[in-house]
């Protein structure tokens, strides 16, 4: 079976610092990137790497079509978030990979299966693709800005 996710901004950020963004392609055959995604990403040092990822078999770049579901969700997401559903709708993607609860709770409700950042995370750490402490992990994810408290990165990495 072929495994497909959008990725939003927020996970490819956080995971390119954290430098796992290649391990989260592994669990993926194809990482779907937006257009208005990968111009957010533009000004951040993940942008070389997803660039190289996408000259490859791994990360393709996708624009979305369906422009009456586009301006729906434009007016109360971001214009990746919104892209970043709509590709996964249009393209039947296993998964919209979000991290913004709006975002999520939007997805969920159009019947797209969504993961964040942290179950990212923990799929990597259940399958032993990282061997980092989960405390160590939390410790860089809110020292790099993510918004998440550390007992709640904790109880879902550690579940």
């Amino acid at each position: 079976m072929q495994l497909k996710a959008t990725i939003d901004s927020s996970v490819i950020i956080a995971l390119g610092k954290l430098g796992y963004l290649k391990l989260v392609c592994r669990l993926f055959d194809k990482l779907i990137i937006s257009e208005s995604v990968l111009e957010e990403i533009r000004k951040d040092p993940v942008y070389t790497e997803i660039s190289e990822l996408t000259k490859g078999e791994l990360v393709e770049v996708a624009k979305g079509s369906k422009q009456e579901l586009l301006n729906m969700l434009s007016s109360s997401l971001g214009k990746g978030e919104t892209e970043t559903i709509v590709l996964a709708i249009e393209l039947e993607a296993d998964f919209a990979l979000l991290d913004d609860l709006k975002a999520r709770k939007t997805g969920r409700r159009l019947k797209v299966k969504v993961m964040g950042t942290l179950a990212l995370l923990r799929v990597l750490l259940d399958l032993r693709l990282v061997n980092e402490k989960p405390e160590d992990l939390c410790g860089k994810l809110i020292a790099q800005g993510f918004w998440v408290d550390a007992e709640t990165c904790l109880k879902v990495l550690k579940e």
